[in-house]
Parts: structure tokens; C-alpha cells; sequence
């Protein structure tokens, strides 16, 4: 490798120049030698031939050595140090005339990837070509672009989210990653009709002037074009290791769109209009109008039970008993007699009055409180559209010459997607959330969705679009080199998907013996079907408010009983752990008089809305009981602040105990009553806690926000309420500390838990129970049986000893300290 000598009068300058050369080498350890300045501890100006001759044989190899200098007597200094050195070294010495710091940084790179001497030297001397260019300075002549590639390429085409454009540290891992492969790789920018330029010359890169925002494309040909693709993907999916900046348009877009299910899809584009405003008619014969809305009504109940009946039989009981409530909706009699009273006395059309009765049904859904029930509008508008196009006699255009499809629509709805459920392969759709049943069924059925996403109207049916359900992004009309690069990022996916199934039949057991036990995150009985599949080691988290807020009414023992045995009876012989009513913030209940409040995430939620609702608490603490009775259950409580808080809970449950006992119901008893870690106050107050209750189970997804005082829902706050944050990590460890001083146990059932790098700095704090999405295990279960239980300890230390996010992303992606 060739070696480096750096020259300046300023012994600190020539230290700092080092340095920065350093930094640029992409974590290649290049030699590199500083000389400069005379006297004591060099600390005064001037050069010394002698000290530079050393610099040289310190760094001295066959491959050679380049020397860059200041000025004036540095030049005079080195060329007397070369005359002490013996002639055969000396004929691979180098003195060169390049600028001293930009020389420094380009010759570092091109050390780094083993380049020649000469080639290093030329390198060198075109430092200063883009600084030129950019000043518009033309006294030395800028290198001129290498002409358009006439041959064959792959092309991969990206826009540059770095703050301060391609500078010379990411510019020095795009040389290092392209030179590292038998491929030659040239980089155009596009936005600004510059290049291509060779990726092997970092001042040629610099030449090319890419800042922020800039549209960039990357030209790869050679033996090793397709490796060297990818390995050029992931560099910039990485954003070379910088925080990605999103630009104006990137923002607006990113706060509108909502992921309704993972994965990755290609398909053309089939766009459901919407159904047509109905004009109002009047009618002669009025019950013969009757006849023909009771007709339709049949036809759609018949349609609807069809699809209800066909998604049984495939083993989706849950999903089609979405049909079974648009049924409900469907033969709402009251709503049905007001139609046909109406045609009677007013002599109006069927297809008018139900369109104008169902629009404001569903206008009076959107309006109610929380996240769940405005979604049921679009159930209400699905059953609409189906009795119109029987009453209007409009025909639904399948897309038969579409092959795979890409769904898009005002807002998806789940009857479209059972439609075309053969050859959908994603769904747009421009309103609707994560909760509404078209969501629920995608994730069911695997089809990628976003919501928020408005196409452009001249986009017509059969355009080829490719969206990526997890990152929200959309990509309509790719060229063949984008089609060929997703396909292998969905064949990727699809191979990912079968590897964590595989993976989960593992136990999570560190390489010196050590178990970690993975249990599954549930809350229906979807859910639980799921976590079995995945081969969880039981529920750590089984979540009870979607009872209570799917249900019109107060849901009684009984109904609380039967929907706990359903998911319990998937689990005989593991643990559950059932989370009490956690409503409030953004879980409100239709028929529970609550305040309004102005922040509910800060107000009455999770045990505070039971202690005020009391016969509601126990009501749920009895059906716990009852049906836990046979299964391994534990009980756990949220949004606890205070060991008051824990206390009342024990009265309560001892309430409810008596009560079965004295009524001669069989029911659980004992059972272990434990506390969600969530609060500050909880992580604070950790040890008190602790000695009041069975076990902890820590719920990082409102820790992180409440510790961080940033709404987890805002995506402009994301990195900010963000369980990687050192904060969250420290109050996580506060209470891991505490639950083992007092010798009970501690689990985490938040996103955290889920994540196979955190999941090693958890199982590194001593927590052996982790819940997480049914779909995470295999991917956490690999990544605890590939470290031990002494490195899970360092990394954890390590993350506690960081300052900010950055620092410990750095420790988790075992990246560089390096900032340059």
C-alpha cells in the first residue's frame, strides 16, 4: 500500500491534515506520517529534512510514497530528505505539487483502495478541480467529462438525502464500494447535466456537484455489474451511513401517508372509480320502486354472504366476519322502512334516498371521537356502492387485462380487495387508516397498502406502479433498470418472510447457553392463530379494549368471558399475560361518557379511567378470572404512576375474587398482578414499584414518547420519540435494575422488543421475556442465537455510556465513531 507523508511548517496543521486523510479512508488503516515544525515539541514554525526523512521510512513500502507540502522551504526540506534516503527507496519517492488539503483527502482515497503510486499522484494533483469549477475560477483547466457510455449498463437512479451533498466522506465509500468490485461504475448527476464521471476518483465525484435534493444516476457495467449493483443499493438505501434529509415534498407527502401493510408489490395500475351521484326522480308506481330496492337488498346480502362463506372455508373466520357486520348494516330495518316510507308519501327513487340516507350515516360515523369507529364509515359507503350498482344497473370493470393489479381507490374498501383478491399484489388508497377493515383484511390476506396517496389523474389504468407498503413509497411507471431492481428487492422480501419462519420454529438461546424466552404481542384471535403459527412461547401482551371498542354497547361478563376463552384455549401450557382496559388518549369509548379533554394522551386513560369507572374494571377483572381458570394467567396494569395506584388495583381484584367465591363461581385464584412500565414516574419510582407488584413488563412505545415529550404519531418527531434514544435505554435499564434487586420478573412487550438489535441490548440488561408481532419472532430469535450473553452485556454498556440517538445507532449497526 502507498504511503503518505504530509509536510506543513505547523506541526498541528500537518497533524490535522492527517487526521482529516484518515477519515476519508473509509476505515482503511492507509499509512500515513506527519512532519513539520521545529524546536521543542515542534511547537515552532519551520520544517527539518531530517524529521520528514523518518516520516518517509516510517511509512516506506515497495508500492511507494507520495509527499505533499505546504510551501517554500517544506519543498526544499523534502527534496534534501530524499537525498539522505538510499537510491533504491528513493525511486519509488514521489514529491508532488498538489494542494495540500484537498490533496491530502483525495490521495487518502485513493490509498485506500489500492491504488498504484502514479495513479495516486494524478489523483492528487486534480484536487483542486471542483473548488474551480465551483468559483468559477478557470485558471487551471478542470478535467473535462468522460463521453456518454455507447455499451450496455445497469442503471440505478436515486435522489441524494444528504444534508451536505456527496462531501468527501460518503464521496470516499462510494470510490472504495465501486473500486472493491470487477465492474466499472461512472455517476451522473441528472438535475444538474453533469458527468458521468468515473466512481473511482473522488474529485472527478466532486466535479459533479450533488448536493441536497439532487436527482443522481449510477451507470454499472463489467463482470461484476449485479454485485456491485447491490452492494452500491445498499450504500445509498444506508444513505451512506448519514441521517437521511427529507426534502419540502418528501415531508408533506411523508405526513399523509399511513402504512396499512408491509411488503413490496409491482402490478398495474386498475383505478375504482367512485359511485356516481344519484339525481333525485320521481316515480309513478311506488310499490313496485319497493319491489326493486327489496330486490337489491337480496342480491347484496347474497353477494355478501358468498364472500363471508368463501373466506370460512379458506380459514379466515375473523375476516369474514367483516362481511357478517356489513350484513348488519345491509338489513338495518329501521333505516330500510324510512326508505320505503319515503317512496310511499314523496314518490322519490329508491337509489336517491338510500345514497343520501347511507352518505349521511356514514358522514355521522367520521364525526364520532377516537381512531376506530369513524374507520366503520367506509363499511357503511362499501354496502352503499354495492346497493346502487344493483339499483343504477352499473357494471363493475374486473381489470381482466391487467394480469397483477395495483388497487387504487378514494378509499379502498374491503369488498374491492375480496373482488380482485386473486391478482391484487397492493392497494392504494387516498383516505382511510390503519385500523379500518380493508387494512385489517390486507394484512390478513399479505397485500401491501398505503393510505394518503393521491395519483395524478393523467395516471391511466395499466400503468405499471410499485409500491413499498412498509416505507410509503410509490413508483409509478419504472424503467426496466427500476423493475428488475424491485423485483429483487420482492423476491428479497419474500425470502425474508420464509427465513423468519423458519427461524421461529428456533429457541432464542445466546451462543453460551442462555434463554430468552419470545412471546407473541395479540388481541384478537387472529392474532393468537398467528403467534402460534410463529411459534411463540406464549402472550406477553394480550390486549382487551378491541372488545370494548368494536362493541355498540357495554360488553357484558359473559361476552368478555367468551372472547378470552377463544384466544387462551390457543395457549394451555404457556403463559398470558392479560392487559387490563387500556382506553383514553386515543382509544375512546362511544358509550362511555368521557370529557373532553386537551391532551388525552396526558388525561384519564388506562387505570386512571378505571379507577373512575369502577364496575367496569371489576366487571372485566371477574371475566379474567373466569375465564383464566385452567391457563397459566397473570394480570398486568397500565399507565401506572403510583404505588397507589398499584394497591387499588389489588383491591379490586380481591373484590372481584370474593364476589365469584361467594357466588360459587369457578374462576383462577391466585394470580400474579404486575405493572406496564411507561411513565417516567414508573421508571423513577421503579423500586417502590417493584416491591408492590408480581412482576414488570416494560411498554417502550409510551415510554419513549412520554420520556422523550414527543408524540409518538407525528412523523416530523419520529427519531425524536424513538425507543433508540439514550434517554429511553437508561430509564429501561432503571427499571430492568430494579425488577432484579427485587427478584421479580421483567419482560418487554413494545415495538422495542421486537427488534433484532435491541432485543440483544435488552437481553444484554438481564430482561429474559420478550412480546413483539407474531411476524418478528424468527427475526429475533436469529439475532439472540448469534451473540452471547458476555457481548449482549457490552453492547448494552456501550449503548448507556452513548449521548444521543446517533451514538447508539452507531453501537447497534457497529458503525464507525467517524463523522466526517
Amino acid at each position: 500500500m502507498v504511503g503518505l507523508v504530509l509536510v506543513s511548517h505547523c506541526r498541528a496543521l500537518a497533524d490535522a491534515a492527517a487526521y482529516l486523510a484518515r477519515q476519508v479512508s473509509s476505515n482503511v488503516a492507509i499509512p500515513i506520517a506527519a512532519a513539520g515544525g521545529v524546536g521543542d515539541s515542534y511547537a515552532e514554525l519551520g520544517t527539518d529534512a531530517m524529521d520528514i526523512m523518518q516520516a518517509i521510512e516510517s511509512v516506506y513500502s515497495d508500492d511507494g510514497v507520495l509527499v505533499l507540502m505546504d510551501m517554500g522551504s517544506a519543498i526544499l526540506s523534502a527534496k534534501t530528505a530524499i537525498e539522505f534516503i538510499e537510491n533504491e527507496k528513493a525511486e519509488h519517492i514521489r514529491l508532488c505539487a498538489a494542494p495540500f488539503v484537498e490533496g491530502a483527502v483525495s490521495a487518502a482515497v485513493q490509498i485506500s483502495i489500492g491504488n498504484s503510486l502514479e495513479i495516486v499522484r494524478q489523483e492528487a494533483g486534480t484536487a483542486l478541480a471542483a473548488k474551480q469549477l465551483e468559483l468559477g475560477d478557470t485558471a487551471v483547466p478542470v478535467v473535462e467529462s468522460v463521453p456518454e457510455d455507447e455499451g450496455a449498463y445497469l442503471s440505478y437512479r436515486f435522489v441524494s438525502h444528504l444534508k451536505n451533498g456527496l462531501h468527501a466522506r460518503p464521496a470516499s465509500m462510494l470510490v472504495s464500494t465501486a473500486a472493491s468490485f470487477n465492474a466499472i461504475v461512472k455517476v451522473k448527476n441528472i438535475s444538474r447535466n453533469k458527468g458521468p464521471e468515473s466512481a473511482r476518483s473522488i474529485n472527478k465525484l466532486a466535479l459533479l456537484g450533488i448536493l441536497l435534493g439532487d436527482e443522481v444516476e449510477l451507470r454499472i457495467s463489467g463482470h461484476d455489474a449485479d454485485r456491485a449493483l447491490n452492494a452500491l443499493q445498499k450504500l445509498v438505501d444506508d444513505n451512506f451511513g448519514e441521517p437521511p434529509v427529507l426534502l419540502e415534498t418528501e415531508v408533506k407527502q411523508q405526513d399523509k401517508l399511513l402504512s396499512l401493510a408491509p411488503g413490496i408489490a409491482m402490478g398495474r395500475l386498475y383505478r375504482e372509480g367512485a359511485a356516481e351521484v344519484c339525481i333525485r326522480r320521481t316515480i309513478n308506481d311506488t310499490e313496485s320502486e319497493i319491489n326493486r330496492f327489496e330486490t337489491a337488498l337480496a342480491q347484496v346480502r347474497a353477494e355478501l354472504e358468498t364472500h363471508e362463506v368463501r373466506l370460512v372455508q379458506e380459514g379466515h373466520t375473523d375476516e369474514a366476519g367483516i362481511f357478517n357486520a356489513q350484513k348488519l348494516i345491509l338489513m338495518d330495518e329501521d333505516l330500510i322502512d324510512e326508505v320505503k316510507n319515503i317512496i310511499r308519501t314523496e314518490r322519490v327513487d329508491a337509489a336517491y334516498l338510500y345514497q343520501q340516507k347511507m352518505n349521511k350515516l356514514a358522514a355521522d360515523y367520521r364525526k364520532l371521537p377516537g381512531a376506530y369507529l369513524p374507520q366503520r364509515a367506509a363499511d357503511i359507503n362499501d354496502v352503499a356502492s354495492r346497493v346502487l350498482a344493483v339499483l343504477t344497473g352499473q357494471k363493475k370493470i374486473e381489470g381482466e387485462d391487467f394480469g397483477d393489479l395495483i388497487l387504487a381507490a378514494k378509499e379502498v374498501q374491503p369488498s374491492m380487495i375480496v373482488r380482485f383478491e386473486n391478482r391484487i399484489r397492493g392497494i392504494l388508497s387516498e383516505t382511510g387508516g390503519a385500523t379500518s377493515h380493508a387494512a385489517i383484511l390486507a394484512k390478513t390476506l399479505g397485500i401491501p397498502g398505503i393510505s394518503g396517496y393521491h395519483l395524478d389523474e393523467n395516471v391511466e389504468n395499466g400503468t405499471l406502479v410499485i409500491i413499498d407498503g412498509k416505507n410509503c413509497s410509490v413508483t409509478v411507471n419504472p424503467d426496466l433498470q427500476t423493475q428488475s431492481s424491485f423485483k429483487k428487492k420482492i423476491a428479497g422480501w419474500e425470502e425474508k418472510k420464509k427465513q423468519d419462519f423458519e427461524d421461529s420454529k428456533k429457541d432464542a438461546v445466546t451462543t453460551d447457553g442462555v434463554k430468552i424466552y419470545i412471546r407473541a404481542n395479540v388481541g384478537e384471535k387472529r392474532d393468537a392463530k398467528k403467534a402460534v403459527e410463529y411459534h411463540a412461547e406464549g402472550i406477553g401482551l394480550l390486549r382487551t379494549e378491541f372488545l370494548f371498542l368494536s362493541s355498540p354497547n357495554v360488553p357484558d361478563e359473559a361476552a368478555q368471558v367468551a372472547m378470552l376463552k377463544e384466544i387462551l384455549m390457543f395457549f394451555h401450557n404457556d403463559p398470558v399475560t392479560i392487559r387490563t382496559l387500556d382506553i383514553g388518549g386515543d382509544k375512546p369509548l362511544p358509550w362511555l361518557d368521557q370529557q373532553k379533554e386537551e391532551n388525552p394522551f396526558l388525561g384519564v386513560r388506562g387505570i386512571r379511567l378505571c379507577q373512575r369507572e369502577r364496575r367496569l374494571f371489576i366487571s372485566q377483572l371477574r371475566a379474567i378470572l373466569r375465564a383464566g381458570l385452567g391457563f397459566k394467567v397473570k394480570i398486568m396494569a397500565p399507565m401506572i404512576s403510583t404505588v397507589e395506584e398499584v394497591r387499588f388495583c389489588k383491591e379490586m381484584l380481591e373484590t372481584a375474587h370474593v364476589g365469584l367465591e361467594q357466588e360459587g363461581v369457578a374462576h383462577l385464584w391466585p394470580v400474579p398482578l404486575g405493572i406496564m412500565v411507561e411513565t417516567p414516574a414508573a421508571a423513577i419510582m421503579a423500586d417502590k414499584l417493584a416491591a408492590a407488584s408480581d412482576f414488570f413488563s416494560i411498554g417502550s412505545n409510551d415510554l419513549s414518547q412520554y420520556i422523550m415529550s414527543a408524540d409518538r404519531g407525528n412523523s416530523t418527531l419520529s427519531e425524536l420519540a424513538n425507543v433508540h434514544q439514550a434517554a429511553v435505554l437508561r430509564a429501561i435499564k432503571m427499571s430492568a435494575d430494579a425488577a432484579h434487586k427485587a427478584n421479580i420478573p421483567i419482560s418487554v412487550c413494545g415495538e422495542m422488543a421486537g427488534d433484532p438489535l435491541l432485543s440483544q441490548v435488552l437481553a444484554g440488561m438481564g430482561i429474559t421475556e420478550l412480546s413483539m408481532s407474531p411476524s418478528a419472532i424468527g427475526g429475533v430469535k436469529r439475532a439472540i442465537t448469534g451473540i452471547s450473553k458476555k457481548d449482549a452485556e457490552e453492547k448494552a454498556r456501550r449503548c448507556f455510556a452513548c449521548a444521543s440517538f446517533d451514538e447508539v445507532m452507531d453501537v447497534l449497526e457497529n458503525r464507525g465513531a467517524s463523522k466526517f
